[in-house]
């Protein structure tokens, strides 16, 4: 008998110990399975642009950031961006590709006098991001007004002509158990509408439930329900009624319930079923599978005891900062439901700004962010009362929360992030109970992404020689002056040859000799092949038309317009006097303000005939290889092994992927040189230092060869950056059409130091009240986006 029990015993333990292992094997199936899913570094893109309602014949400018989704820091090697401006039809009108340097680009799209009015988008992406089911891409609405055409109405109207209600359980609506649903709801073009409650019926139409909404239209209830009996949600709105039936009732199935606001750095999760699921579910295993991206945490759980609830309390320091993904799945990995939350951070980010200098033209401001690191920022600054903003989004909602969402869905997240008060995590939390993830379980589960499609790193040159003869131990040199290109690369088998990670500009001529040591150059006549300068996105925006706008004549508006002096734009005044020569033209320029400018004098060119003689005066080691290449190193070492660090180099605002270009101009053809020898270069390996150089007209190659006849126009190239102009306005004092879409400065590119402090000042175009716009990121991935009022 005693032999018996034993036996008995170990198979009970051997049972119990082999269900553990399923349970532990299962848990680690699906770790991997998110590993898999999310092992390609996946980039995201926010666009803060100047204002979001324009004219035509003003330009639309923008400031991108590029954030780097694993590591929650700036994707630093993004290079190649793809912007597509596209109409309400969906048709791409004009695509530009843009250079990123460090984790952020600029540029402007130049809007023509032919546009219609309306709605018009800007998409950015990457080639990377065609190699995601999902559209990883980042689309912006414009408001584009041509007086000829009208006005769009919603510029002012409320978006009342249209009623939109959306009900959304969390997990399954089940019945005879108390169940949560989101509510959500809008007028004409998701916008908000005014009211504050909306109430749900009975099939008595009796009132039952009475639920506050948030000015976003965002509300929740609990509701226990029945297979019998029909729900209605209804809301009453200028005498009107809207009403939207509950979702169907489930039988079966598990309900969710998640509070990650109330506890702090705790979430709750409740998970709730009924008697008729108890039945068939008892005893049996379900896991909670929680994912931000790779990161994973699975637990698992199953109903037994007859108890119909079961309460899960979790640490959040076991979770992940951001947007969460819970996931119910069964035993066979079948999805029973799936909520989104957030786990906020521990601090935020904001910033102080005091004006510091009025006169007659320009007032001065400085800020300082509670940052201890660098970072980048774009400024816009508009009258007060504009109405050309729009704020349906911002950078902390474009990197942390609308990746993670199903659909184009834009959100200011700084009304949640910049105050971590227990009423903002709860708003956030209604927000994200409304939304899907983006990610579908059976893509996660069984279509991973392959890499079909390259990482771009500027552009690539493939060209064949037709020479018979083999040229093994020659080499092609490649130049170009506009482009500031020249580079050396050897022919390889069949007498071809490869440069890549070219950063050249749009509409390049490009010229290629035949060189060895020893021998006269021979000037090549190719048509080479160049690729990365045109990527087509696979899933191709299409705008959803809103049919409740209609346009107005400015006659019969009584929205004021600006009025312009003319098609132009205002240029820099122009200023003689005796010390003009001696002002820095480029000291505003995107990033000097960290560096040490100098405006290169007759003295200077007669003490330092060759720019890098300069350059080696100014704190660098300057050498030159017996093949002609060209390296500049930092005399700091910052290394183990004691490499030498080396600078990044601008050349006209172009970062320079080679130093041999330098080779032979002559300091006399530069205009200005900004330098800073200490200057850490964010998330680069080893470079510290940064020099900009900015070449007078037509300087920077009076010593080089002669233009040989033949070369080659490379179309396609990257934008170069316009600097920014203003249009001239008529009038902006006491303008109203000037207060409701003028624009008073644009400062795409600030540089804040290691003490988070930074300046920058606007022409005093306006008096009164102004906004300033503020967005940036770090290196160590903390943002800023605020909206500061001041009085110019």
């Amino acid at each position: 008998m005693k032999k018996k029990v034993k036996v008995l015993l170990l198979c009970i333990a051997l049972a119990n110990g082999l269900a553990c292992f399923a349970q532990q094997s299962k848990k680690e199936e699906i770790a991997k399975k998110f590993e898999d899913y999310f092992l390609l570094e996946r980039e995201n893109i926010h666009a803060h642009f100047d204002k979001n309602v324009f004219l035509t014949g003003e330009s639309v400018w923008f400031k991108g950031y590029v954030f780097h989704r694993k590591y929650n820091i700036p994707f630093f090697s993004c290079v190649n961006i793809f912007a597509n401006l596209i109409d309400e039809n969906g048709t791409i009108l004009e695509t530009k590709l843009l250079y990123g340097n460090l984790g952020d680009f600029t540029g402007n799209f130049k809007l023509d006098s032919s546009l219609k009015s309306g709605k018009y988008y800007i998409q950015f992406y990457t080639n990377w991001m065609n190699n995601f089911t999902e559209d990883e891409s980042a689309v912006y609405d414009i408001t584009v007004i041509n007086e000829e055409t009208g006005i769009p109405s919603y510029l002012t109207e409320n978006a009342e002509t249209e009623v939109n209600i959306t009900l959304k359980p969390e997990g399954n609506f089940i019945s005879d158990c108390t169940n949560t649903i989101g509510v959500h709801i809008t007028g004409c073009d998701n916008t908000p509408l005014n009211i504050d409650r909306a109430k749900v019926l009975n099939d008595k139409k009796e009132d039952i439930k009475e639920i506050p909404l948030n000015k976003l239209g965002y509300g929740k209830f609990d509701i226990s329900a029945n297979t019998t009996i029909g729900y209605t949600l209804q809301i009453e709105l200028n005498g009107k009624i809207y009403s939207q039936p509950l979702p169907p009732v489930q039988a079966k199935g598990i309900a969710i319930d998640i509070n990650s606001h109330v506890m702090a750095d705790k979430t709750i999760i409740k998970l709730k079923t009924n008697s008729f699921t108890y039945s068939d579910i008892k005893g049996k295993t379900y896991f909670i599978a929680i994912n931000k991206d790779n990161r994973t945490s699975i637990i698992d759980f199953s109903f037994n005891d007859n108890q119909l609830e079961q309460t899960i309390l979790l640490q959040n320091k076991d979770l992940f900062e951001g947007v969460n993904t819970l996931r119910i799945l069964d035993n066979n990995l079948q999805e029973i439901g799936q909520r989104l939350f957030y786990i906020h951070p521990e601090n935020i980010v904001n910033a102080d700004i005091k004006k510091t200098f009025d006169d007659n033209g320009t007032v001065e401001f400085k800020g300082k962010i509670n940052s201890g690191n660098m970072m980048s920022l774009s400024v816009s600054v508009i009258p007060a009362n504009t109405i050309s903003i729009s704020e349906k989004e911002d950078i902390y909602g474009d990197f942390l929360i609308s990746p993670y969402i199903d659909g184009q869905v834009k959100t200011t997240a700084k009304q949640y992030l910049s105050d971590l008060s227990r009423t903002s995590k709860y708003e956030l939390d209604l927000f994200l109970m409304s939304q899907t993830s983006k990610y579908n379980w059976n893509n996660i589960k069984s279509n991973p992404p392959k890499q079909n499609y390259t990482f771009d790193i500027g552009l690539s040159l493939k060209g064949i020689i037709n020479k018979k003869k083999s040229l093994k131990g020659y080499y092609v040199q490649i130049s170009s002056i506009k482009g500031l290109l020249d580079e050396r690369t050897y022919v390889i088998n069949n007498n071809e040859f490869y440069l890549n990670n070219i950063i050249i500009p749009d509409s390049c001529n490009v010229s290629f000799s035949l060189m060895k040591p020893g021998q006269k150059p021979e000037i090549l006549k190719l048509t080479p092949t160049v690729s990365n300068n045109i990527r087509p996105f696979n899933k191709p925006y299409k705008p959803v038309k809103v049919s409740c706008i209609n346009y107005t004549t400015s006659a019969d508006s009584e929205i004021a317009l600006p009025k312009y002096a003319s098609k132009s734009v205002m240029l820099e005044n122009i200023t003689i006097d005796g010390d003009a020569k001696k002002k820095l033209k480029y000291a505003r320029g995107s990033g000097n303000g960290l560096l040490r400018g100098y405006k290169i004098s007759e003295d200077d060119a007669i003490s330092f005939f060759y720019l890098l003689d300069f350059i080696r005066y100014h704190g660098f080691d300057v050498t030159k290889t017996p093949m002609g290449d060209i390296n500049i190193t930092g005399r700091t070492v910052n290394t183990f092994q004691g490499q030498p660090t080396t600078p990044m180099v601008y050349m006209n605002t172009w970062l320079l992927m080679s130093f041999d270009v330098l080779d032979g101009i002559q300091t006399s053809e530069v205009e200005e040189l900004y330098i800073n020898q200490h200057i850490a270069v964010p998330g680069v390996d080893n470079k510290m230092g940064i020099i900009k150089i900015y070449l007078k007209p037509g300087g920077g190659f009076k010593s080089k060869s002669k233009k040989p006849e033949a070369s080659f126009l490379i179309k396609k190239g990257f934008e170069e950056n316009s600097e920014f102009k203003n249009s001239e306005y008529l009038s902006t004092y006491d303008d109203i059409g000037f207060q409701n879409f003028g624009l008073i400065d644009w400062h795409p590119t600030i540089i804040t130091d290691d003490k988070g402090e930074f300046s920058f000042s606007v022409p005093k175009l306006y008096s009164g009240s102004v906004k300033i716009l503020i967005e940036g990121i770090g290196p160590d991935g903390k943002m800023i986006s605020e909206i500061k009022t001041v009085n110019l």
